[in-house]
């Protein structure tokens, strides 16, 4: 599914800018390395040639004879793509759903509702506004201390680790600054950005889904993770938009065809990336229809590994007035330590369906860790979604 390097672009100067110093920044990779070429995806535009059964770029002559070759499946009565390992693989939409092994799985672009939630202008929105802007400018302050840093030691080379560690802080702190300047400007441009069409075709097909008795289990995957520990993506305006705009959709769902119980929750698993780590949480009792969902983030083999907020593996939410734990992380593989004690698992996942109804999931952690000058593989134990 699309992430967010699939839509961002840059603007003509800072694209050129970036471009005619990329071999600069190559040879000071360690220290400058901003991850951006000359241009960005022209929203998403690059990702849909690539990926998507582009029928706007199809010939109008051409069409019925496409739509005849590969659109030969059907699903509940639609007519619909057809993906064939080798020969064609296409993807349908940016958002689309199929049925496999009595499993639906829904694939979303988080990309489009993803917009941080605007603040409002009461009292409480202007506190908020102010203490944006505040941890703005402190984090401004960091990374300009950081930079410094770096131009002084660049005469006296640090250890690979230590300008890892170094590059590690300016690009959290690039992303968290970002982030705010989003939260910052949200509600100005929200009827574009948030993909209303997207989220109501979701709540539709999950309904048709519960509807459907020969399915005996829902998995959604989408880039951007609703629920996170990860330290720079936790408590982001993107993160908590997007539980907040999942939740809307699972609380319609669960009020046409059942509330989630601990042993059937409206959706069997969630799968995301976006965050630089392997983790693995379970909601609880979040009083919506996300409650007792299984949360699984693969992004562990990314640009560069992240570490778990300092706060601990649960996410807290307040209710009239009371703080609750609406999730908890049970497993979090990410960068560790510092200097010499620096460890840095990168991680994949392999999950197994097991049989029988309703539907059950084995989880396996695939790990690669380079320490003491060497890479070594291993895997963990398995463990139940």
């Amino acid at each position: 599914m699309p992430g967010n390097h699939d839509y961002y672009d840059l603007p003509l100067l800072i694209g050129t800018v970036a471009g005619l110093s990329g071999p600069l920044r190559y040879a000071l990779r360690s220290y400058i390395d901003l991850d951006v070429g000359w241009h960005g995806s022209f929203a998403g535009d690059a990702y849909a040639r690539a990926f998507l059964d582009y029928l706007k770029a199809i010939p109008d002559s051409q069409l019925p004879a496409h739509l005849d070759a590969h659109y030969t499946s059907q699903l509940d009565g639609h007519r619909c793509l057809t993906y064939q390992p080798g020969a064609f693989t296409r993807l349908p939409n940016r958002y689309y759903c199929f049925r496999y092994g009595g499993i639906d799985f829904f694939g979303l672009d988080s990309n489009t509702f993803n917009q941080p939630l605007p603040l409002d202008d009461s009292e409480r929105g202007q506190q908020d506004r102010q203490r944006l802007l505040q941890q703005r400018q402190q984090l401004e302050l960091v990374k300009a201390n950081l930079m410094r840093q770096t131009s002084l030691n660049a005469l006296n080379p640090l250890s690979e680790d230590d300008r890892d560690d170094i590059t590690e802080e300016i690009e959290q702190l690039d992303e968290q600054i970002l982030d705010i300047d989003k939260q910052l400007a949200a509600g100005q441009h929200q009827s574009i950005t948030v993909d209303i069409d997207q989220l109501q075709w979701l709540q539709e097909e999950l309904v048709a889904s519960w509807e459907n008795p020969t399915v005996r289990g829902r998995i959604l995957f989408f880039h951007h993770p609703p629920y996170v520990t990860e330290a720079t993506k936790w408590n982001q305006g993107q993160t908590l938009a997007m539980r907040y705009r999942l939740r809307q959709v699972l609380d319609k769902v669960a009020a046409q065809v059942r509330a989630p119980t601990a042993e059937r929750p409206l959706v069997d698993l969630v799968l995301n990336g976006h965050a630089h780590c392997l983790e693995y949480l379970k909601t609880g009792d979040t009083g919506h229809g996300d409650a007792y969902i299984g949360w699984l983030i693969c992004g562990g083999s990314g640009y560069s590994l992240r570490r778990q907020r300092e706060e601990g593996p649960e996410l807290l939410e307040t209710f009239d007035g009371q703080e609750q734990t609406v999730a908890t992380c049970h497993l979090f593989l990410g960068r560790t330590g510092k200097g010499d004690s620096l460890k840095r698992p990168y991680s994949g996942l392999r999950i197994e369906v097991n049989e029988g109804m309703p539907l059950r999931l084995t989880a396996i952690p695939l790990v690669a860790e380079k320490f003491d000058g060497a890479w070594h593989l291993y895997t963990l134990n398995p463990f139940t979604l």
